[in-house]
């Protein structure tokens, strides 16, 4: 692979088309367009060549949703006095830069391939933006899990401590035994007290319709770019999934239960069923 992942970087761009189109975003990223390399002009013309008006809110919401959610469990895992995160699958997150607040209480570990790493880091210095200390990159390979743990305490993280993990966006693109196998080698590094929170696809009867439409055409775009999606599943199934790599509580989250974040918009926005998410904790 050269240079960043494609979907890395459309990610960035999804992050950053919510703030741009729709007022009061439920989740902001001003540094997205920064680390994508493109300009505002560039994402709304994206979005308006390859998401049609019924499901172009789709495209808007489900990144900012997860990445609020999971952000929120930092922010409650930070409040218990657990020191690490790892974000599996970072692509161009921009975490460290626009939380300093919990930053300084964490060790921040973005695990993903080399050469995305690689190009975010071209994307920061470019920018301008500076890494802090307490921010490790950490490459490793979704398809290799036995390499994670070794990968990790080479950059400090130590499994004897309690953690919190998120990975976002990453389900979707590795067969289900992978998946089984990643969430075995997290369970065996997180001690006690530690959790994950996962987003995954879910079949087409546990979305709405917009989001069924948006599915339908990410499936082709990423095939065609040649980084395809192949996994959707049921909850119950990950669950016993996660469960069977050695997490004792698990549970799923239907995205619907974020209507609060909503409340009271005049714009019609709403909670889109495009990803579940996962919390699987010990």
């Amino acid at each position: 692979m050269e240079g960043a992942s494609r979907t890395a970087v459309m990610t960035a761009q999804f992050r950053a088309a919510h703030a741009l189109v729709d007022r009061d975003p439920i989740f902001e990223d001003r540094f997205a367009l920064a680390l994508a390399g493109c300009s505002a002009a560039d994402v709304t013309g994206f979005l308006a060549a390859n998401a049609p008006d019924s499901c172009a809110h789709v495209v808007r919401l489900f990144v900012c949703q997860r990445s609020r959610f999971a952000e929120e469990e930092v922010e409650r895992a930070a409040d218990r006095g657990v020191a690490q995160y790892v974000d599996l699958g970072a692509g161009l997150n921009s975490f460290a830069w626009r939380r300093p607040d919990l930053m300084a209480g964490l060790a921040l570990f973005e695990v993903d391939h080399a050469a995305t790493q690689e190009w975010k880091r071209g994307r920061l210095a470019a920018a301008g933006l500076a890494c802090p200390p307490n921010l490790h990159f950490t490459a490793a390979d979704f398809r290799e899990p036995e390499t994670l743990g070794e990968a990790l305490t080479d950059a400090g993280f130590d499994p004897a401590r309690a953690s919190i993990w998120s990975w976002l966006g990453v389900i979707q693109y590795l067969p289900l035994a992978a998946v089984g196998s990643m969430l075995r080698a997290v369970a065996g590094l997180a001690a006690p007290g530690s959790k994950l929170v996962a987003s995954y696809g879910v079949p087409d009867e546990l979305m709405d319709s917009a989001s069924v439409e948006f599915t339908e055409l990410t499936r082709a775009f990423t095939a065609r770019i040649g980084e395809p999606q192949i996994t959707w599943v049921a909850p119950a199934e990950i669950e016993a999934v996660a469960q069977a790599a050695g997490w004792p509580h698990v549970s799923s989250l239907n995205p619907a239960s974020f209507a609060p974040w909503f409340a009271g918009r005049t714009d019609g926005l709403a909670p889109v069923l495009a990803e579940w998410l996962l919390v699987a904790e010990k």
